[in-house]
């Protein structure tokens, strides 16, 4: 499956697992900077993943879409091997998160 990459806006010219893990470990805490993954076609349904860095705690967020409605979900951590995991899992092995563990933020859009 075919990812595009962006970080902190610009979009990169490949992905691989050490392009992205670098990606996830420069995350800083300002406002500008974030990751987001995007599969060609919708992953499980989830058509992103992205991150940010806040106070020392990443952001991480996924959207699954259904036709015209959608779910919206949020995890946070403080740990970067975790986010980075995510990011490799769901590049690498196709594989959304176990959004059992993550918050339904639906409600806020």
């Amino acid at each position: 499956m075919n990812f595009e990459l962006m970080v902190d806006g610009e979009v990169l010219p490949e992905v691989s697992v050490q392009i992205l893990s670098k990606s996830v470990a420069s995350i800083d805490d300002d406002v500008g900077s974030f990751i987001v993954l995007e599969p060609q076609t919708p992953l499980e349904n989830s058509i992103y993943l992205q991150a940010a860095l806040t106070d020392g705690d990443y952001m991480v967020e996924t959207r699954l879409v259904f036709g015209e409605e959608f779910s919206h979900y949020h995890y946070t951590t403080s740990d970067v091997e975790e986010v980075t995991d995510i990011f490799v899992a769901y590049y690498r092995d196709n594989k959304i998160p176990d959004l059992m563990r993550w918050d339904n933020v639906t409600g806020e859009f």
